[in-house]
């Protein structure tokens, strides 16, 4: 099997190392979740738009790999056309990242309407959260109730997609967010997945999920994807999409 490193893919970005981009609505705590993750020392404040430009830094995986985390602009609900413009430019990190972390205030009883606001905002700027690895950050579990935050973690557990609870200001939960990073960005020899007309809920997937390297796409709608994934990930999508043919690469 000819191994193609996942570098092919990503030979538009600046870095060879895995990319992790933050996303969420503004005051989710984007920023002291990067502090927290990077050691570094960026401007967090209770305000709209605190980062109007993506600050980036070196993240460290628990392997020892290195990793690039890039933070973006706090969004808000009915964000204004010139605005959203505005941002373009400054959304490219999530377009190219390997992974994208969805930062919520999970403490706030507007939290799932925020995020919808995130997705909407995102849509309006061409990102296909769809075809983005996506992990939600649950943030600010120290501000629930107890019995909350017992609840909290078991659908942190069922939710898709993977959800981790953590509070970026005790830290809780970030050595377990920091793995599940690591796990989505592990390379492995890539496999060839032809799926027949109609299956872009495969298509999908397996962005969400892999890595893809290479994609053909057939005049009879078929598609051809070369893509990297987990030997874990592998057996969900031969489970969840068995029409699709998987061969070496």
């Amino acid at each position: 099997m000819r191994r193609t490193r996942t570098l092919q893919r990503s030979a538009r970005k600046r870095t060879p190392f895995p990319t992790v981009a933050l996303v969420g609505y503004t005051n989710a705590g984007k920023s002291t979740l990067f502090n927290r993750l990077t050691n570094a020392e960026v401007v967090a404040q209770d305000m709209l738009f605190a980062t109007l430009d993506p600050t980036i830094r070196a993240l460290k995986l628990p392997d020892g790999r290195p990793a690039v985390l890039s933070d973006t602009v706090g969004f808000i609900s009915d964000l204004p056309h010139e605005l959203v413009e505005a941002f373009r430019a400054t959304l490219e990190e999530v377009k190219e990242a390997d992974v994208v972390l969805h930062v919520r205030d999970i403490a706030s009883e507007e939290s799932k309407a925020q995020a919808e606001d995130v997705r909407t905002v995102l849509s309006r700027l061409g990102v296909d959260m769809d075809e983005r690895r996506i992990v939600e950050v649950w943030n600010k579990a120290d501000l629930l109730p107890p019995e909350e935050r017992a609840e909290a973690v078991n659908d942190a557990r069922r939710a898709h997609p993977p959800a981790v609870l953590v509070s970026a200001v005790t830290g809780q939960g970030c050595d377990d967010l920091l793995g599940v990073v690591a796990s989505l960005v592990d390379e492995a020899p890539p496999v060839d997945v032809y799926a027949p007309a109609g299956e872009g809920a495969a298509i999908a997937w397996l962005y969400r999920h892999g890595r893809v390297i290479e994609r053909s796409d057939g005049k009879d709608g078929s598609v051809r994807l070369a893509v990297s994934l987990t030997a874990q990930a592998l057996g969900q999508f031969e489970q969840l999409y068995p029409q699709s043919e998987i061969r070496a690469h």
